[in-house]
């Protein structure tokens, strides 16, 4: 069978004294032999859009330098999250967002309870999309600490395990400083927080990402759970 990648990152922390409104992880999926022409196209843009920089290899483009409300002002930033969205484009990528609105949280939440809830989220729907293209899925997150990475997948694992569902066993781990497509992940992550926050100036990017997806007729398809396909996930 082929395998589908789906890498991911987080943004926002569910803590009530973190200054973010929203919590989401989010990312896109792709086929594992596009990977690295993703990688050099990525390098690419980094080239072109950031020549002082240095080695684009040596550095990581991060979503609070490049969407944050003064970054977005600054026209090679806008430039090149449209290229990004041009490269996921052409490689046939699916962007995926699991968000959860911190006003809608019934009591206090951690991310222990809320990383598991999403991924399980983004698995549920993602395994879909392998089902459509008889492929294995295999989720790469970037790595945060060892506790929390360790629980989170442990929890995919059971929860892959208990449904079925073509997904390799658990999460892999990736640094965003060496990995192009973690760097990817969080900017995708970052737009979706901002815009679940209200943020309008990203509005129209992030309907553009939301509508990346490789599953033909989206809305005709249902999860394990008899729920509607989606790649854009609102928990709460």
């Amino acid at each position: 069978m082929a395998t589908r990648l789906l890498f991911l990152d987080d943004s926002g922390k569910p803590a009530a004294n973190d200054g973010t409104m929203a919590v989401v992880i989010g990312g896109f999926s792709i086929a594992s032999e596009d990977v690295p022409v993703l990688s050099r196209r990525i390098v690419g843009a980094k080239a072109r859009f950031y020549p002082n920089r240095g080695n684009p290899t040596d550095w990581e483009v991060k979503s609070t330098d490049a969407i944050s409300p003064n970054a977005w002002r600054r026209r090679k930033n806008r430039d090149f999250i449209d290229e990004l969205t041009r490269i996921l484009e052409r490689l046939s990528c699916t962007s995926y967002t699991a968000g959860i609105r911190k006003a809608n949280m019934l009591h206090p939440m951690t991310l222990k309870t809320t990383v598991p809830l999403q991924l399980q989220a983004l698995v549920e729907h993602f395994a879909v999309e392998c089902k459509t293209q008889q492929a294995t899925g295999i989720v790469v997150s970037d790595w945060s600490n060892h506790q929390l990475d360790e629980h989170a997948s442990r929890c995919v694992a059971s929860y892959a395990a208990s449904y079925r569902l073509n997904i390799h066993p658990g999460v892999y781990y990736a640094s965003s400083h060496t990995a192009q497509a973690i760097q990817a992940a969080d900017l995708i992550a970052g737009i979706r927080r901002r815009v679940l926050e209200g943020d309008q100036r990203l509005a129209a990017v992030g309907r553009r990402l939301s509508s990346l997806s490789a599953v033909a007729d989206g809305s005709a398809h249902r999860t394990h759970a008899w729920r509607t396909y989606t790649n854009q996930i609102v928990l709460f």
